[in-house]
């Protein structure tokens, strides 16, 4: 029953996403003796307590829903109707949904996606707008005063929904540009515009001003002040104030004051009566009225709320005072006091918001004790006062069968740092003999990709529900795959791409392939392009110059203990007595490898000398085709297929020069290999990044053709000395990491 709970953030996601859909069918329902958002918000108040009882088996959860539990039958049971059942009910889903979410993001680590919350926003102003157009919206107000709530039943609280997200959005425009949520706060104030009520109005006014202030402050600070911000604020308050008087919200006032027969606007602050009427709608005038029936009430009532209470105060505070009670009012405050202290780990906290969701309680209610507004309320609270105490981290690619780039991923994995980032694998098919070497604190996904286009368009919808901007950093390390490539543009502004290979060699130079790879790869919407070696970068760069600022050389990481270590491990196979022992690791593919070649040179050298065995150890689709031509040339006791291996160290241990015949390559993980063995490289690729430059240090570059491969070969078994110079492999890895951790920082 565990697994049920698994999925608990795409729950909350879905909730708070499609709640405006909830909001518009208990509108329709709200004459019946239930409604749908009862039954929708019952069965989520039912989940969250379920998973606080098996996903997260605390003493402190269970203590908290003890006293809830306990207070909640002892209410019900004096009032023993059935609002009591739909009062209580609202009690609770407040503060159980935050204690879940305390628990769910503590736990995980991850808080819910700002762009679900965005999506809602965007939701509840079109269904305003659209109701407004199509002339089916609902009046704000039954008399005098106009506006359109669109299909809702409470102005109020799509008002106060509008207040708490909007301040929520703006802020963070202060750190980066977001043009969906910009386009969300647009159509939010045109919607609030609609709806007659003040409160968004002046949240998007004040939040606003806020962002004003706070860049004119750091840009002076620069001693660089941005003038056009300034002057599109001031063109934004013209032409409100020019239309000001057309909106719904300027005729409600108008309305008022002539309902107070208020000569001037000011008169309101000289009288009690004037002001509550004109700022709280008379809301204070009600406090004091309920106060009077509270004090002779008896104990009982004093204690557990007062039993008939016809109109609430709408100030929730005030509202959960006298409808709980004194020990309801204390157990509420307990509990989000204590939640809130547990949930707060950020030392800075951008308290605008909250204080919207304050005020919004205050002025209007609507906001603590009404499910649709508690959950955005809940939700924009917590995500304001935790920060992820670790970097989150996506890597995508396909899979992770042997092969020398699933080889450097596994290696790229497990140099990362577990304590301060935390790291998700994602797949295409969770599947592969390099699965097991990932370690146990990584979190691996499968990203199924189908041949239906409609499947993988729903897959997709639904990995960006709660994966949209998600991560901090996020690499594509498989370069080819598409799937790969939208999962981790789309997971983190801050992205990159490795590129693993040398493209411009793949297509000959051919500007128009080479274009269309790089626009099916879509290489400009990442921020960072990853080469594996000095030439794949500069070959790219000479020809798109515009990618340089972006591009970076970061070579694959070696495992040197897993090489070392796994060089130990003892084999059938045994080193042939009087013979040089050359090896070929790597995807027997020959379009890109070019086995042909290194089978022909080694037949070339079989004429002059036979003191040699090749060892070609990998798997791939020409296999048969490698097999074929080394039984055609009689070559089977030269050269032997050992086929894929997980661990070839013990092979390249036993050998004694490793060689390479491809056509083009990124940079071999074998060199890495090779060179922690101190096994010299015969090779067609001259390749090189900070640390490792092959001929003259580790081995021998060689003409990609048969003759000189096979010259290079017969001059090595005719003892010519090839030199190898040492590193210091941990500090190649450390400086590689300095470059990814600055790239993760960012």
């Amino acid at each position: 029953m565990k697994k049920l709970f698994n999925n608990s953030y795409l729950v909350i996601s879905l909730y708070l996403l499609f709640g405006f859909l909830i909001d518009i069918m208990t509108n329709l329902t709200i004459n019946l003796s239930f409604s749908i958002g009862m039954i929708l918000r019952g069965l989520l108040l039912l989940y969250l307590i379920l998973g606080l009882f098996i996903k997260y088996p605390k003493k402190e959860n269970y203590f908290i829903l003890g006293i809830l539990g306990i207070f909640s039958i002892v209410f019900v049971s004096l009032k023993f109707n059935f609002e009591s059942i739909s009062y209580i009910f609202k009690y609770n889903y407040v503060l159980i949904l935050l204690l879940f979410i305390y628990n769910l993001y503590k736990s995980e680590d991850k808080k819910i996606n700002r762009n679900i919350i965005t999506l809602s926003l965007i939701f509840y102003s079109l269904c305003i707008i659209f109701a407004w157009i199509t002339k089916t919206s609902l009046d704000t107000y039954g008399i005098s005063k106009v506006g359109s709530k669109g299909w809702f039943n409470s102005a109020n609280e799509i008002s106060a929904i509008i207040s708490i997200i909007v301040p929520y959005l703006i802020i963070n425009l202060e750190k980066r540009i977001n043009f969906i949520e910009i386009f969300a706060i647009a159509i939010s104030l045109f919607a609030s515009i609609l709806i007659g009520t003040r409160l968004p109005i002046i949240a998007f006014l004040i939040s606003l001003l806020y962002l004003l202030i706070k860049k004119f402050i750091r840009d002076i600070k620069r001693k660089k002040v941005n003038y056009v911000n300034i002057l599109i604020f001031i063109a934004f308050i013209i032409v409100f104030v020019l239309k000001f008087k057309t909106t719904p919200m300027y005729k409600n006032l108008v309305v008022h004051i002539k309902y107070l027969k208020l000569n001037n606007p000011i008169d309101v602050f000289t009288n009690f009566k004037l002001f509550d009427h004109f700022i709280f709608n008379e809301r204070l005038s009600f406090l004091v009225n309920i106060n009077k029936i509270m004090v002779p009430a008896p104990i009982i009532s004093k204690l557990f709320g007062l039993t008939n209470i016809t109109k609430t105060v709408e100030m929730d505070l005030f509202d959960i005072f006298y409808r709980y009670g004194v020990i309801g009012f204390i157990v509420f405050i307990f509990v989000i006091t204590y939640v809130i202290k547990k949930i707060k780990n950020r030392k800075k906290v951008n308290y605008l918001p909250i204080t919207f969701i304050v005020i919004s309680s205050f002025l209007s209610g609507h906001v603590i004790l009404s499910p649709n507004v508690a959950i955005i309320s809940v939700i924009v609270l917590a995500n304001m006062l935790y920060e992820k105490e670790r970097k989150k981290i996506f890597i995508s690619s396909s899979t992770l069968n042997v092969g020398g780039v699933e080889n450097a991923l596994v290696t790229f994995i497990k140099k990362l740092n577990k304590d301060t980032n935390e790291i998700t694998l994602y797949l295409e098919k969770k599947e592969g003999s390099l699965l097991k070497e990932i370690p146990k604190d990584v979190i691996i996904k499968e990203h199924k990709v189908f041949n239906s286009k409609t499947l993988n368009t729903l897959n997709r919808l639904k990995y960006l529900l709660t994966n949209f901007k998600e991560y901090d950093f996020a690499v594509c390390y498989k370069t080819e795959s598409i799937s790969s490539n939208f999962l981790a543009r789309h997971a983190s502004n801050n992205n990159a791409i490795y590129i693993h290979s040398d493209y411009t060699v793949l297509f000959k130079n051919d500007i128009n392939n080479i274009n269309k790879f790089l626009n099916k790869i879509k290489i400009d919407k990442f921020k960072k392009i990853i080469f594996v070696s000095n030439e794949s970068k500069d070959n790219l760069i000479s020809f798109y110059p515009r990618l340089m600022d972006k591009s970076i050389v970061i070579n694959n990481f070696i495992d040197n203990d897993k090489i070392i270590n796994g060089s130990i491990e003892k084999v059938k196979l045994t080193k042939p007595r009087g013979k040089k022992v050359f090896i070929s690791i790597g995807k027997i593919e020959e379009s890109s490898k070019n086995y042909t070649r290194m089978i022909n040179s080694f037949k070339k050298v079989l004429n002059e000398n036979n003191k040699f065995e090749l060892w070609i150890i990998g798997s791939g689709p020409d296999e048969k085709f490698v097999k074929g031509l080394i039984n055609k040339n009689n070559l089977e006791k030269y050269i032997i297929m050992l086929g894929e291996k997980t661990n070839p160290y013990p092979y390249l241990k036993m050998a004694d020069y490793v060689i390479v015949t491809s056509n083009y390559e990124g940079f071999p993980v074998v060199y890495g290999e090779a060179i922690t063995l101190e096994k010299p490289i015969i090779t067609t690729i001259d390749v090189s990044d900070e640390s490792i430059t092959i001929p003259h240090n580790f081995g021998i570059i060689t003409k990609k053709n048969e003759t000189d491969v096979a010259n290079t070969v017969l001059s090595v078994l005719n003892k010519s000395k090839v030199k190898m110079n040492k590193i210091d492999i941990d500090d190649v890895n450390n400086k590689k990491y300095e470059l990814i951790e600055k790239m993760i920082s960012k």
